[in-house]
């Protein structure tokens, strides 16, 4: 089984391009959704929050788990993957997202982003560690992810607010990488106000390197269970998550509530 873990249900976008590419194994969602937002928490509180997540999921028989939340990417994913799971297998969101900038051959890219990923400068410095005359330009938007999580993906306010946060780009930016897995929810509206630059999904970018990862390693796609079986943990409202995940995943999706004391 793979473990997916998010502050709440962006993550979801990065499963469903997962399910996409390889639909035939088992899949494990939890998202904290009673603490979300993340991105406006101090470092520690992330990395703390992340590595009960991940733990919870190990707990559930997870052979592997993808951090599908770029800020618990960019806090934790060194400290879980070295220090508190070195014997487990732990990927990120943030590294495909990068790679495919350099692979892509861009010179100027922006990031919208939340705040403590911004603050992190998570995609610049992983871009910078294989090329660093590539311009990276970051920006945050703090007020989407609350927005995202109340089901508001669409009216006046949204749009507002994403052309305000859009706007302070540079006119000459190259793509554009949706810097939080709450963001392909809202891609429309974003393409409509940036109608000719290339937007960077990092969640279909993992779902790609992730199938490449599995063939490099047949010995850890040989423990994956294959059935196609999806779960969802939720520490949130459970009929919240499902409404809202039945937009994003297009489907039913069974309900499995987990409470944190």
């Amino acid at each position: 089984m793979i473990g997916f873990f998010d502050s709440g249900i962006g993550g979801l976008t990065v499963l469903r391009e997962f399910r996409k590419i390889l639909p035939e194994y088992d899949y494990c969602y939890f998202g904290d959704n009673a603490r979300c937002p993340y991105g406006d928490r101090d470092d520690a509180t992330i990395r703390q929050y992340t590595e009960e997540g991940v733990e919870f999921l190990f707990d559930q028989g997870a052979e592997i788990v993808i951090l599908a939340c770029n800020t618990a990417t960019a806090h934790a994913i060194r400290y879980l993957q070295q220090v508190r799971f070195p014997d487990k297998k732990i990927l990120g969101v943030t590294i495909p997202g990068a790679e495919h900038i350099i692979e892509g051959g861009y010179r100027k890219v922006g990031v919208l982003a939340t705040e403590s990923t911004v603050r992190n400068r998570a995609y610049k410095e992983r871009v910078h560690i294989i090329d660093d005359t590539v311009q990276i330009q970051e920006i945050a938007a703090p007020e989407l992810v609350p927005l995202i999580e109340n089901g508001v993906f669409e009216g006046v306010l949204m749009e507002q607010i994403l052309s305000t946060h859009l706007g302070k780009f540079d006119a000459d930016i190259e793509a554009l990488v949706l810097g939080c897995t709450h963001y392909p929810i809202i891609r429309h509206h974003i393409e409509s106000i940036l109608p000719h630059i290339p937007i960077i999904d990092p969640g279909y970018e993992s779902a790609i390197k992730f199938r490449e990862y599995l063939i490099r390693h047949p010995e850890i796609e040989k423990n994956l269970s294959r059935g196609g079986e999806l779960s969802f943990f939720t520490s949130g409202d459970t009929m919240s998550f499902i409404k809202i995940g039945r937009n994003i995943l297009n489907r039913d999706i069974t309900q499995f509530t987990f409470s944190r004391s």
